[in-house]
């Protein structure tokens, strides 16, 4: 252990918390937005092959959520999830762990990033889309319950019911897009 000014325990600890949070915010911003923003207007040259499998498997998740879905708007949807979300990351200045994350938003260290912005900002983005074989949905969990409540987003396939679609949750991995079956996910999600 280095001592900067010995015999002062105050000091030091300022000078340890300094650092620590000097080296936080030097590497907070965990995803790079190079080739995002064209991407989201439709030209995916330049991404990687681990971004366009997944939105390939996303698209193939939402399509299968019934027998009336468009693969087109499916495929739309989760190039805009799985892109958004990416660049929203860049946007909040991401620390990797969501739950420190949103520790550093609450004492007013970084001004977004909890998980209701998450699905606020990305549903505004698919809103844009008009689609019209899917329904998105606002979704929360254990819902008043502090530092427990949890929001995201749920796509159904027209006129399917809630508990038939998919979480889309931004915030979940910080950025990348998980998905998951609303039956199968660790929380109990209800509509918001």
């Amino acid at each position: 252990m280095i001592i900067f000014f010995k015999g002062n325990k105050v000091i030091n600890l300022f000078i340890y918390i300094f650092f620590f949070l000097s080296v936080l915010f030097l590497s907070s911003c965990a995803t790079s937005h190079m080739g995002i923003n064209d991407a989201l207007k439709g030209n995916l040259k330049g991404l990687p092959q681990e971004t366009l499998n997944r939105i390939e498997s996303l698209q193939h998740d939402l399509t299968a959520l019934g027998n009336n879905t468009n693969p087109a708007e499916a495929r739309r949807l989760a190039e805009t999830g799985i892109l958004y979300s990416l660049y929203l990351a860049y946007e909040y200045r991401i620390i990797k762990q969501p739950h420190f994350h949103n520790i550093l938003v609450n004492i007013g260290l970084k001004d977004r990033g909890l998980c209701f912005q998450w699905a606020e900002d990305l549903m505004k983005q698919f809103k844009t889309l008009n689609l019209k074989t899917f329904n998105l949905y606002e979704a929360v969990a254990d819902k008043g319950k502090k530092f427990r409540e949890h929001n995201t987003i749920v796509v159904t396939a027209k006129g399917k019911d809630f508990f038939e679609g998919i979480v889309l949750d931004p915030w979940r991995d910080s950025g990348d897009l998980y998905w998951i079956s609303v039956k199968e996910d660790k929380y109990h999600w209800e509509k918001r």
